[in-house]
């Protein structure tokens, strides 16, 4: 486990979370759930890391037949509008924003509740400021007292142990665009 979240790069960054403990005895059946039936917004992910894999077809397609071209851009945009707005209200009123340590296989953050170690959580991100929201199942593998009281009483360090690959290809994203941006930053102040 150590080795592969060392294969992650690690950023400092602010989103938005909301962390859900999770019941022993609700856990296969809120688990189960999660696998089968994807929240819209994870759908959304997935029909968008689909297109990013076809980007070549469909610029090849609008180029020879400009008229299908427009004509499958108007669909992908209905598209994106329905899936956008499902769940994403409620879904973001319940969420706080807080100061956290991300890499694609796991997260660390200071909150005010304590799940027990070794336990499975239910993690809901929106990533600033892009809005994309990921649902993740992850294990509390530490559990600290906070050095800072304003953040939360507790430091918890998650382990994302199921997430949906499309949700996992954006925080991959997501964090190598912040890292490169921290790297362009530095090198810009040093020269």
């Amino acid at each position: 486990m150590t080795e592969e979240r060392r294969r992650f790069y690690r950023i400092d960054d602010e989103l938005m979370l909301r962390l859900d403990m999770i019941k022993e005895s609700e856990a296969e059946a809120r688990l189960k759930n999660f696998l089968e039936n994807q929240h819209a917004f994870s759908l959304r992910n997935n029909f968008n890391l689909q297109i990013e894999q076809h980007i070549a077809d469909f610029k090849r397609i609008s180029r020879k037949m400009p008229e299908l071209g427009r004509y499958l851009g108007v669909l992908q945009s209905q598209i994106d509008a329905i899936s956008e707005r499902q769940d994403q209200d409620d879904f973001s009123a319940s969420l706080s924003v807080k100061l956290v340590n991300l890499s694609a296989q796991g997260i660390a953050f200071n909150h005010d509740e304590a799940p027990a170690l070794k336990s499975l959580v239910e993690l809901s991100l929106k990533l600033i400021p892009s809005g994309v929201m990921v649902v993740i199942f992850a294990r509390v593998i530490r559990l600290t007292p906070s050095n800072e009281e304003s953040e939360g009483k507790n430091r918890i360090s998650l382990d994302f142990e199921y997430i949906h690959e499309a949700d996992r290809e954006i925080l991959i994203k997501y964090v190598h665009s912040k890292q490169m941006k921290s790297l362009n930053s530095e090198q810009f102040e040093d020269g």
